[in-house]
């Protein structure tokens, strides 16, 4: 509806298709993220500056997207849950999630971390 009515290069167009990678991706729907945040990536390096913190926003996005969700399945799957290693990327991944404002996620993540910590 946005890009109906705003048009796709609008700010809050971009900002919706960006919060829809983000959820793609945390439903492990990497292919279809990835695809969706080089494309508001694209828009908006040619629409805002690629220094904006927008432009910036989506391009850690699209890092953290591809970089930290990718490590974390192939430790898990390779090294366990429980390893300290695939605890260290979930825990990365939980301060990523934190400062993009993704609360609820991040804090998902921590408590799925401290479930392994011993006291």
């Amino acid at each position: 509806m946005r890009k109906r009515v705003l048009g796709a290069d609008h700010p809050d167009t971009l900002t919706t298709a960006n919060n829809l990678a983000s959820s793609l991706s945390h439903q492990e729907k990497h292919a279809e993220a990835e695809e969706m945040q080089r494309e508001v990536l694209a828009v908006r390096k040619r629409v805002m500056e690629a220094e904006h913190s927008d432009t910036l926003t989506t391009a850690h996005n699209l890092a953290s997207s591809l970089s930290l969700r990718e490590v974390l399945a192939v430790r898990k799957r390779v090294l366990g849950a429980e390893h300290s290693d695939t605890l260290t990327t979930a825990n990365n991944l939980a301060s990523s999630l934190s400062r993009q404002g993704k609360h609820a996620q991040a804090e998902e993540m921590q408590r799925s971390v401290r479930r392994y910590l011993v006291f």
